[in-house]
C-alpha cells in the first residue's frame, strides 16, 4: 500500500477501533468479571417443561402467580406460538455460589421467559425478544422473576447475556410489566450503558384493583347474575361464546378486532379454564336481559388472595351500570371466597367500578434497541412516527371537547339517520342431531305444492307462516328452495335457501356467493309451534339437504333485536362473523361490518 492510500484510510479505520474500544470498555465497567449467576438460554420445549417446578416456586414470590408461572404461561405459548411464528428464547439464572437464605450452587435463581420472532419494521426483518404471555387475554402484568435477595444479580445477569448475545436480535420489546420491579429496573439500569437505547412508557395494559377489605354486604343488587364454574365444559362453553360476541361488540366501537375472537384464544382460556375449574378457580358470571341474553359478561381467575377478571365485555347498547352492578357482584363474591382484592385488567372500556375502595395498577412498556443497522433503521422510522403522532395528536382538553361535540353531532343526527344493525352468521353445515319434536314432519315446498293447496289450507298457511304470496312467488322463480314443517295437518315453520347472486332488500345490495355457499333466509315459526325447536331442525334438515348439492358453507343475516331467530342458529351450530350496520341519511347510503371481516366483505362487496 502507499503512503498516500495509507494516510488516506487511517483515521477512518482508528475511529472504528476506538469506537470498539469504547464499547468493550463500558461493557466491563457495567459487569462484573465473574457474575454470580450463570444464565443459559432455553429454546425447547421439553428442557422448558423440565424446569416447572424451580419456575412456580420463582413466580410464587410475590403477587400474580398464576400469570408469572408456567400455569399460565405454556398454555398461552402452545396456543399462539405457531399463529406468532415465535421460537422459545427463556433466560434460565443457575447461583454459582451459595448464600445463607439456603440458595445452593446450581439452584434456579431467576428466570426471564422470551420469546423470539421475525417482524418487518421498516420493511427491514426485525429479530425481536417479546414477553410469553403478551398477546390475546393479557393479565394485568408480567415480569421478570428472581428469589429474593437475587434481583439485583438476577438483572445484572440478564443484562450481560443479552449484551454478549446482542448479534442475534434487534429489538427487546417488553409489556406489560410489573411496575415496580427491581429485577426490571436493574436490568435497564446494567443494560443502557454497554450502547442500547432504552425507552419505556405506560403500557396499555393494567387493571383497576378494587380493595375488598372494607366491602359492604348490600352495596348493589346482584339479582340476574349467572355463575358457572370451570368444572363444567358445557356450560363454560356457552358462556364464553357469550363473552367473545359480547367482546366484539365492544372492540367494533373502536374499529379494532377483539383479543377474545381468535381461535387461540378460545383454545388457552378453555384449556386454563377446565384445569383451574377442577381446583374452584375459574368463574364465569353473566348479566342476562329480560329475554335471556347476555349483555355483560366475565372470566374471573383466583390468582391467590386476589382475584382477577381476566376478560370482561359489555353490550355497548346496555346501560354502563350494568358493568359495575356484574362488577360488585364479583366483588362479594371474591370477598367471600377470602380474596383481599379484585384486579379488573384494563379492556376495550374503561368500565364504572363498583362502590369500593379502587386504584388504578399500571403497567410498564420498555423498549430496548440493538446495535444492528437494522435496529438503527427501526429506531429512526419509530422516532419519525412518534413525533408525527405527536404533531397530529390533540391536547387532553380540546380532546375531551371534541369527543362531548362529536356526542351532540351524533344526538342530533339521530332525528334525521336510520341505522339497522344486522348480525352476520356462518354455518359450515355440520349438524348436531337436534331431537325434532314429536308430529313433526319437514318436506321440500314448492310452487306447484302451493298452487295445489285448496282455498282454505292455503289461507290457514298464509296466516299461520305470514306468507306473502307474491314473495313467495319470487323467491321460486329466482329458484330458492323452501323446506315446510308441519305438526299434523297444520303448518308450523318455513324457511327458504338461494344459490348464486342473492339480493337482500334488506341492505339493497347483493351478496356475491361462490357456487359452494348458500344463503339461508326468512325463516319462520307459526305462533302455535314456538318454543319447541322447529327452526333449529328445520336448519338441520336444510344443512342435508344443501349438502347433498355440493354446498359446504352457508350464510344468514339476522336482525340484532330478532333474539329467537338469533338463539335457532345458534342451536343449529352457525356462529356469528361479524355486525353488519346499514345507516341511511339523506342521500348517504352506508354498508360496514364491525369488526372488518374479510370474507363477509367480499359476501357483501365492500372490498371494492
Amino acid at each position: 500500500m502507499d503512503r498516500a492510500h495509507r494516510d488516506e484510510v487511517t483515521p477512518s479505520s482508528t475511529f472504528s477501533v476506538a469506537n470498539r474500544n469504547t464499547q468493550a470498555l463500558a461493557r466491563r465497567d457495567t459487569f462484573e468479571k465473574r457474575m454470580p449467576i450463570d444464565v443459559s438460554v432455553v429454546r425447547d420445549l421439553t428442557a422448558l417443561r423440565a424446569l416447572e417446578s424451580e419456575w412456580r416456586a420463582l413466580a410464587a414470590v410475590g403477587p400474580g402467580t398464576l400469570f408469572r408461572g408456567p400455569d399460565w404461561l405454556l398454555p398461552w405459548w402452545l396456543a399462539y406460538h405457531n399463529t406468532l411464528g415465535a421460537e422459545l428464547y427463556v433466560l434460565v439464572g443457575r447461583a454459582t455460589e451459595a448464600d445463607d437464605a439456603g440458595t445452593n450452587v446450581g439452584d434456579v435463581v431467576c428466570l426471564a421467559p422470551f420469546y423470539r420472532r421475525t417482524v418487518k419494521v421498516a420493511l427491514l426483518d426485525t429479530r425481536e425478544l417479546r414477553m410469553i404471555g403478551d398477546a390475546g387475554p393479557r393479565p394485568p402484568s408480567l415480569d421478570l422473576l428472581a428469589r429474593p435477595g437475587w434481583e439485583d444479580k438476577a438483572g445484572a445477569a440478564f443484562a450481560r447475556t443479552l449484551t454478549e448475545d446482542a448479534a442475534s436480535w434487534d429489538l427487546i420489546e417488553l409489556e406489560p410489566l410489573a411496575d415496580p420491579s427491581r429485577v426490571r429496573a436493574t436490568f435497564v439500569q446494567r443494560i443502557a450503558p454497554a450502547g442500547f437505547a432504552v425507552e419505556s412508557a405506560p403500557s396499555a395494559g393494567g387493571a383497576s384493583r378494587v380493595a375488598l377489605g372494607l366491602a359492604p354486604t348490600d352495596a348493589s343488587d346482584a339479582t340476574g347474575v349467572i355463575t358457572t364454574h370451570g368444572d363444567d365444559l358445557a356450560t363454560l362453553r356457552k358462556g364464553m361464546s357469550a363473552l367473545r360476541r359480547l367482546s366484539r361488540l365492544e372492540w367494533a366501537e373502536r374499529d379494532e378486532p377483539s383479543p377474545l375472537a381468535d381461535n387461540e384464544a378460545a383454545s388457552l382460556l378453555e384449556e386454563v379454564g377446565m384445569d383451574l375449574g377442577k381446583q374452584g378457580r375459574v368463574r364465569l358470571a353473566r348479566l342476562d336481559d329480560a329475554a335471556g341474553e347476555a349483555v355483560a359478561a366475565a372470566l374471573v381467575v383466583d390468582d391467590g388472595d386476589r382475584a382477577v377478571v381476566l376478560a370482561m365485555a359489555v353490550d355497548p347498547q346496555v346501560p354502563p351500570k350494568r358493568a359495575a352492578r356484574l362488577l360488585h357482584a364479583e366483588a362479594l363474591a371474591a370477598r367471600s371466597r377470602g380474596c383481599i382484592a379484585l384486579d379488573v385488567v384494563t379492556g376495550a372500556a374503561e368500565y364504572p367500578m363498583p362502590q369500593l375502595p379502587t386504584s388504578k395498577q399500571q403497567a410498564l412498556s420498555v423498549r430496548i434497541w440493538g446495535q444492528s443497522k437494522t435496529a438503527s433503521v427501526g429506531r429512526t422510522v419509530n422516532s419519525v412516527a412518534k413525533r408525527a403522532r405527536r404533531a397530529r395528536e390533540t391536547p387532553a382538553v380540546a380532546a375531551a371537547q371534541a369527543r362531548a361535540a362529536w356526542t351532540k353531532i351524533r344526538t342530533a343526527a339521530a332525528s334525521v339517520a336510520h341505522y339497522d344493525r344486522y348480525g352476520l352468521y356462518r354455518g359450515q353445515l355440520w349438524t348436531r342431531g337436534i331431537e325434532p319434536p314429536q308430529g313433526l314432519e319437514l318436506g321440500p315446498f314448492t310452487e306447484g305444492d302451493f298452487d295445489k293447496l285448496d282455498e282454505a289450507r292455503r289461507a290457514d298457511l298464509i296466516e299461520q307462516l305470514q306468507l306473502d304470496e307474491e314473495t313467495a312467488r319470487r323467491f321460486w322463480r329466482r329458484g330458492d328452495n323452501a323446506v315446510l314443517a308441519t305438526l299434523g295437518v297444520r303448518p308450523a315453520g318455513i324457511a327458504w335457501t338461494a344459490r348464486g347472486p342473492v339480493e337482500v332488500p334488506e341492505l339493497g345490495r347483493t351478496l356475491r356467493m361462490s357456487k359452494y355457499d348458500a344463503y339461508i333466509h326468512s325463516v319462520f315459526v307459526a305462533p302455535a309451534a314456538r318454543g319447541r325447536a322447529v327452526a333449529p331442525v328445520m336448519l338441520e334438515h336444510l344443512a342435508k339437504e344443501l349438502r347433498a348439492t355440493d354446498a359446504y358453507r352457508s350464510w344468514a343475516l339476522i336482525s340484532s333485536h330478532n333474539q329467537a331467530s338469533i338463539r335457532a342458529f345458534q342451536k343449529a351450530s352457525f356462529t356469528p362473523v361479524c355486525d353488519v350496520i346499514h345507516a341511511k341519511m339523506a342521500t348517504v347510503d352506508r354498508v360496514v361490518c364491525r369488526p372488518p371481516d374479510p370474507e363477509a366483505e367480499e359476501l357483501l362487496g365492500l372490498d371494492q
